[in-house]
């Protein structure tokens, strides 16, 4: 057997995984909307093809492997990742399983080389690689929405405040904010536009995403519809809070970033400088290493 061949599969499954990480081009459409809101991404990577292609035959032996409560908490996830690449719980299925098929026929060529532990990590890779992306994804479009929010209460506050209605300020603020939020604020308007109530609209939005002050958001417009309370001040309150929030996380953020980088000096620099000031005292004595070492 070629010795290489491991290292060249290897390689590969290296590749696989990092173009993986680099496919966070997400198209937005959250669960059970995949009619209203249009796609518009180009499609899938060839890469992406290729792995439903190989898990496909294993997708209604995959599903009935998680059950229908995975099935649904993975239906959730996508749509709080934006579905990227346009992917439904099918066709994720389908990536998800052909990347195991691939790292598993790489996994026997390795360890048929000589390389178990390879082999193992290989294997480990395909289980869990699709799981830690969709993570990432999600992770990313909910820190935008996070950051995205509080100017657009500002702008949303001052729209409505001028006397436009409440709904035509979203979809006027919506569109023109733009990124996950913008989408997410669009969706829930094309709801309302099917005929779905507006507190059921608003209680989906919720639902789909993971953001805290998203939820907090839609937590305020409900109590100020059932309270009668004025909306352009509350908003304008909501958003201060917010940016309160977010600089409080940024210095507990930046506190602990400190212990790890006085780990990295105590573990990589110190030696390193204690090293060079060794070599430098023994060079400067003219003293005889073989002599010292016998």
């Amino acid at each position: 057997m070629n010795p290489y061949l491991p290292a060249a599969l290897a390689a590969l499954c290296a590749l696989i995984a990092a173009r993986g990480w680099a496919l966070l081009r997400a198209d937005p459409a959250p669960p059970g909307l995949e009619v209203i809101t249009p796609v518009r991404q180009g499609g899938p990577s060839a890469m992406t093809r290729l792995l439903e292609r190989l898990g496909r035959p294993l997708v209604p032996w995959l599903r009935s492997l998680l059950g229908e409560r995975r099935v649904e908490a993975t239906r959730r996830k996508l749509g709080a990742a934006g579905r990227p690449e346009g992917l439904t719980v099918e066709r994720y299925l389908a990536k998800k399983a052909g990347f195991f098929v691939l790292c598993t026929v790489a996994a026997v060529f390795t360890y048929t080389g000589g390389n178990p532990l390879l082999a193992l990590v290989m294997v480990l890779l395909g289980l869990f690689w699709t799981d830690f992306w969709l993570h990432g994804a999600i992770r990313r479009r909910q820190g935008r929405i996070e950051r995205q929010l509080p100017d657009f209460l500002d702008v949303l506050a001052v729209t409505v405040g001028a006397g436009l209605s409440f709904r035509m300020g979203l979809a006027r603020v919506g569109a023109s904010v733009g990124g996950p939020l913008g989408e997410e604020i669009l969706t829930t308007l094309r709801m309302m536009d099917v005929g779905a109530p507006r507190r059921a609209a608003l209680e989906d939005l919720r639902e789909r995403n993971r953001s805290p002050s998203l939820s907090q958001f839609v937590g305020a417009l409900l109590q100020a519809e059932e309270l009668g309370a004025p909306l352009s001040g509350a908003l304008v309150e909501l958003a201060t809070d917010m940016r309160r929030t977010w600089a409080q996380q940024a210095r507990r953020r930046a506190a602990r970033t400190a212990p790890q980088v006085s780990l990295v000096v105590t573990l990589i620099l110190v030696p390193g400088t204690l090293v060079l000031l060794a070599a430098g005292m023994i060079l400067a004595s003219n003293i005889s290493l073989e002599g010292l070492f016998g």
